[in-house]
């Protein structure tokens, strides 16, 4: 971010508009995560996916805005955001595991009964065992101190720091949240490693975006339903690479007539579900084209005082 340019001194009550945005965007974050926290000793599937959107989401706000923030405690609070989230990654993986496979198998008809069975009780065992290690877990001390940090409200609104950023300033932080992902976007990924690091990049662009929807709407609006379009592909070919791992590493337990439908299964979904990623993603640098000749018009404004 280039140098501050001189301002009108801000009241220690007041934030400018671009602060102002960032704190109510960290808050609102907090606010969510700490209400997924509440419910993760009985955690559904979509608690659970809640709370790691929620850890994900701050955690990435926190790097987009950093120069406004205070960096040392901002590097402590990312790093338990970090933690925060993995903790809750197994569960998460297990159901989308049971949920992928059962769906591709669930109406083969070359599969047997038996076969069927003993799969749906194993995927079934695997998440009630990720839950009860999450309840194990959030009983430790460790987890009370990591919630405790990532709730606290009085923190998260002294992390703000530069209270003088405008508008202009936010919308050049939110644009230089891009660079990665238009260096990734214009190598046209279609190999798996390649597509995993599109999806995070595309996720971190995507939570920026959300903290400035209001400014040029139809636009953000447009680039937004792209970026998700092209971030669930992603993810959901991630998800199935993710199966497959894990069929081959149980092939002993799952029997190998059920492991061989399963690898065949899982190698068709592959292919279609790196196709979509593939396409969808390719949508992305257009949108994002059109987003930024309408931000620049915006911030054309505000530095001539028009917005």
């Amino acid at each position: 971010m280039r140098a501050p340019r001189p301002r009108k001194p801000i009241a220690a009550s007041q934030l400018a508009d671009g602060s102002r945005r960032v704190e109510v965007a960290l808050i609102e974050q907090q606010r969510l995560l700490r209400s997924a926290a509440e419910r993760l000793g009985t955690a559904g599937s979509t608690d659970i996916h809640h709370g790691r959107v929620a850890a994900r989401r701050l955690r990435s706000l926190l790097k987009t805005y950093g120069p406004l923030l205070d960096e040392r405690r901002t590097r402590l609070m990312r790093a338990d955001l970090r933690s925060f989230a993995r903790t809750l990654s197994a569960v998460r993986e297990a159901d989308v595991r049971r949920d992928l496979l059962t769906s591709l198998v669930r109406n083969e008809p070359g599969v047997a009964p038996s076969s069927l069975k003993r799969l749906m009780i194993r995927l079934e065992d695997l998440c009630l065992e990720a839950r009860a290690s999450l309840r194990r877990h959030a009983a430790e001390p460790h987890w009370t101190a990591l919630r405790a940090a990532v709730e606290d409200e009085a923190a998260m609104r002294g992390l703000v720091v530069r209270r003088d950023a405008g508008l202009d300033d936010l919308l050049e932080l939110v644009e230089e949240s891009w660079r990665k992902a238009v260096r990734l976007l214009e190598q046209e990924p279609k190999e798996a490693a390649e597509l995993h690091e599109l999806r995070l990049a595309l996720k971190h662009c995507r939570y920026a975006l959300e903290s400035v929807a209001d400014v040029q709407p139809k636009a953000v609006a447009r680039l937004l339903r792209r970026l998700r379009g092209a971030q669930d592909s992603i993810g959901e070919h991630r998800d199935t690479l993710l199966a497959d791992h894990w069929v081959r590493l149980n092939e002993r337990s799952l029997g190998r007539p059920l492991t061989g439908r399963l690898l065949e299964l899982l190698k068709q979904h592959e292919r279609r579900t790196r196709k979509r990623a593939a396409g969808r993603a390719a949508k992305v640098l257009a949108a994002y084209g059109d987003w930024r000749a309408a931000i620049r018009r915006v911030r054309k404004g505000t530095r001539t005082g028009r917005a």
